[in-house]
């Protein structure tokens, strides 16, 4: 059996986690205002979904005062969070253009032309994907 010492730190990281994810959902919100309805939607289901997960946790002082149903209801909704974000990558995958994606990582792609030769050397110790 955790120490309450322990139980307290343990739900204290969870909740800053939740509260780091809250941040990266509610930017990916706004950024998907781009976006076609179905993936602004998506993305605010997953922001829903982890101010849910936060408002369950929020008054816990230990694992006890969490219910089982409490507990199903958070692994249910972080599930359809995770199936809502790998939704939203698989649209920006196939209907993104590269270089949008790739931005200055890779220069060479967005800022020459085919016919236009690239000096190879600075690219030296590149690990290529793919």
């Amino acid at each position: 059996l955790p120490t309450p010492q322990v139980e307290a730190r343990t739900l204290a990281m969870l909740r800053g986690l939740l509260h780091q994810l809250h941040a990266a959902c509610s930017h990916l919100a706004a950024g998907a205002r781009a976006f076609p309805s179905s993936v602004q939607e998506a993305a605010g289901h997953v922001r829903h979904g982890v101010e849910g997960v936060q408002a369950s946790l929020a008054s816990a002082r230990s694992f006890q005062d969490l219910s089982g149903l409490v507990l199903a209801q958070s692994r249910d909704t972080v599930t359809r969070a995770q199936l809502n974000l790998e939704g939203l990558l698989e649209h920006v995958g196939q209907h993104t253009p590269l270089p949008w994606l790739v931005g200055p990582f890779a220069p060479a792609l967005v800022e020459y032309p085919e016919d236009v030769p690239v000096e190879m050397s600075k690219w030296e110790g590149c690990v290529t994907v793919g």
